[in-house]
């Protein structure tokens, strides 16, 4: 059963009680990602040195979440830089050069010396004829985080940035914030993307989600990262990002130390998003790393288009929409590299231990979402979320 934790008093008080109630799950994040990080050449003191970085980068511009690490930290016994190593996982494993590597040789990431697992995820939103806002994704990772799994409801101070909004997200004990939504219909998605740039002077991945989460609409997320938050993020990722007011709205963005790269919906009111960038022009070197991202990103289109063949999506019922939604997720196509994922039993070691941890339709429109997690083809626990 997923730990489900509400969360609310100050941003030291919400953290501290994440700490205490997500203890065990907790320090068998940090194992886990002991274990991640080794793999990806980090030595412990790789670790802390960017892990001190980045907690001096998010007490600088935004105090009130490095007061909830401390808080999470405490009540968990743990030191807070392993608490902000956590949040900067992404841009510890997948973007940091080992110091260890000499500075005189280009630092070159082989994915077959570096047994790195993929944060492997696809993403889907559509904007349907009738104003509702929809966004869903499957999250693809280490099968042993499956047992991490949280549910954070949390209701944010009233005298922090966040003014008093409410959210709900699905992450891994320990973390500030992954994929959710929040009480003023803004839900955001997370992709891995793979690039060598990092710059510590600015937020990681996970601290921006929950920024996202703690805004009033798409255009606020977006204004607030660009103008007060430090313009960009620590390294490359995706975000999935949408509001069900007023008709609906979503956009990708492709967001790295550069800024936001904004991608558009499609004529039909659609955004799809793999592993692999998508917008010409940006300021980054990437690494494909994995060979299915595309493939899965065409079957995904695939899957849309013979739907849109059989049913008119105007004339569908919420819970016909969210079942066309799920079975985009489901699609075993391309196994086990597929879709929805299972563990790839001809890679070694981490790398044949990736699966879909949970899978997540949003109904931003009526403010509400249904959970599977594990593999949605086989869930292990199903559930609604809703404001």
């Amino acid at each position: 059963m997923v730990n489900i934790l509400h969360l609310k008093g100050t941003s030291y008080d919400i953290g501290f009680k994440h700490g205490t109630l997500a203890r065990s799950q907790i320090h068998s994040c940090l194992l886990n990602y002991a274990t991640y990080f080794a793999n990806a050449g980090m030595s412990p003191g790789d670790v802390e040195d960017l892990a001190s970085a980045f907690s001096s980068t998010i007490q600088r511009l935004t105090p009130h979440l490095h007061d909830e690490l401390r808080g999470i930290a405490d009540g968990a016994n743990v030191p807070l830089f392993d608490i902000v190593a956590l949040n900067a996982r992404s841009e510890i494993a997948l973007a940091a050069k080992p110091a260890s590597s000499r500075p005189d040789t280009e630092y070159e990431d082989d994915v077959d010396c570096l047994a790195i697992p993929p944060d492997g995820c696809t993403t889907f939103a559509e904007t349907t004829p009738d104003g509702a806002q929809w966004l869903a994704q499957n999250w693809d990772w280490q099968t042993s985080q499956l047992a991490n799994l949280v549910l954070l409801e949390i209701e944010t101070p009233a005298e922090s940035p966040a003014k008093g909004i409410k959210l709900k997200t699905m992450t891994e004990a320990g973390l500030l914030a992954k994929i959710g939504f929040n009480s003023e219909k803004v839900g955001v998605c997370l992709n891995a993307l793979r690039a060598t740039d990092l710059d510590t002077d600015k937020l990681p991945l996970h601290v921006l989600l929950r920024l996202v989460l703690e805004s009033e609409s798409v255009a606020d997320a977006r204004r607030r990262i660009s103008e007060d938050f430090g313009g960009g993020a620590a390294c490359f990722g995706h975000f999935g990002v949408a509001e069900g007011k007023e008709g609906g709205h979503a956009e990708s963005w492709e967001i790295g130390p550069y800024g936001i790269g904004v991608i558009e919906r499609d004529q039909h009111g659609r955004l799809y998003h793999t592993n692999h960038a998508l917008k010409d022009g940006l300021r980054i070197h990437e690494i494909i790393w994995l060979e299915d991202t595309t493939e899965r990103l065409m079957r995904l289109k695939e899957l849309v288009d013979a739907s849109d063949k059989k049913s008119d999506v105007a004339r569908l019922s919420v819970e016909q929409q969210r079942d066309r939604i799920f079975a985009f997720l489901k699609d075993e196509n391309n196994y086990p590299n597929s879709i929805c994922r299972t563990n790839d039993v001809s890679q070694r070691g981490l790398l044949g231990e990736m699966q879909t941890v949970f899978s997540i339709v949003m109904d931003l429109k009526d403010a509400k979402a249904w959970v599977a997690v594990g593999r949605p083809k086989h869930s292990l626990e199903e559930f609604e979320v809703a404001f």
